[in-house]
């Protein structure tokens, strides 16, 4: 038996119960092997150089664990701050993309113009087919079309025939320029026809504005006043064009809905004009 180890404690009452206030078990209650009891004042003793390297131990794994959690929160909001970065990334490229097709839009019809005034009939009748065909078709995004020099052009056969019919079509001036304003209209309000079909309701159309088959304030009149949505003026949703309304309709899924940036439609449609009116 080791000197420490004793049948029964030697230390006072009082170190006793400081002892025991630290976890010290007396010799009539120690249930181990006697030869590893140790004594009230030795335990004492032993705790007092035990317990600074414990306490150190601990503070420094408290510092450790504040540190993490620090870092945790920093790492939190760099996330969140990308992804609100990105979230404003995909709305810009959204509406800069359809921004892209309306300018291209705007220089073909000022092509289209200059070609009227021109009086070149070749290249009014190529640049409204590629003003039709840039309405009707959904295409991938595009890039803002650079402006070219009126050329000459080989036009479809049955603008040609439709041309025939209806001569005044760039000899008129101001028929002609009805007539393109008109076209644009029924775009605008979801026309789909193409070709001598398209060309016939546009020629038909301009009769009715004018008044030879039928009087003013007709359907062509409403689709003008209501196309577009712009009942006014103001930069909303409704002073956007077609087919920019309907992009931001469709690229909605996108942004709106439970966990998404925008919890509703209207949310949505105002950040987008927003964004299309350059804020």
């Amino acid at each position: 038996m080791s000197e420490e180890a004793v049948v029964e404690s030697q230390a006072s009452p009082e170190v006793q119960k400081a002892a025991e206030a630290m976890g010290w078990i007396p010799a009539v209650r120690f249930k181990g092997d006697p030869g590893k009891f140790v004594d009230a004042d030795l335990y004492i003793k032993r705790g007092e150089e035990v317990l600074p390297i414990v306490r150190e131990q601990n503070k420094r794994l408290h510092t450790e664990l504040d540190a993490l959690k620090n870092s945790n929160a920093a790492t939190a909001a760099a996330l969140k701050t990308a992804q609100i970065a990105i979230d404003q990334m995909e709305e810009r490229h959204t509406v800069a993309t359809q921004k892209a097709v309306d300018d291209a839009r705007r220089v073909l019809k000022a092509q289209l113009s200059a070609a009227s005034e021109a009086g070149d009939h070749d290249g009014v009748a190529e640049l409204t087919d590629r003003l039709v065909q840039m309405n009707v078709e959904k295409k991938e995004p595009v890039k803002p079309v650079a402006p070219v020099a009126p050329v000459s052009f080989a036009p479809p056969a049955d603008m040609v025939e439709w041309n025939k019919e209806n001569p005044w079509f760039g000899t008129n001036k101001r028929k002609t320029s009805l007539a393109l304003g008109i076209a644009q209209e029924l775009r605008d309000g979801g026309e789909t026809l193409v070709g001598r079909e398209f060309y016939d309701k546009v020629a038909a159309e301009v009769d009715k504005e004018l008044g030879t088959s039928a009087p003013r304030g007709d359907k062509v009149e409403g689709s003008r006043n209501n196309a577009g949505g712009y009942n006014g003026g103001g930069k909303g949703y409704a002073a956007m064009p077609a087919d920019a309304r309907a992009a931001c309709d469709a690229d909605a899924k996108r942004f709106v809905g439970e966990g998404k940036k925008y919890k509703t439609q209207a949310d949505w449609k105002s950040r987008y004009a927003e964004l299309y009116f350059g804020e």
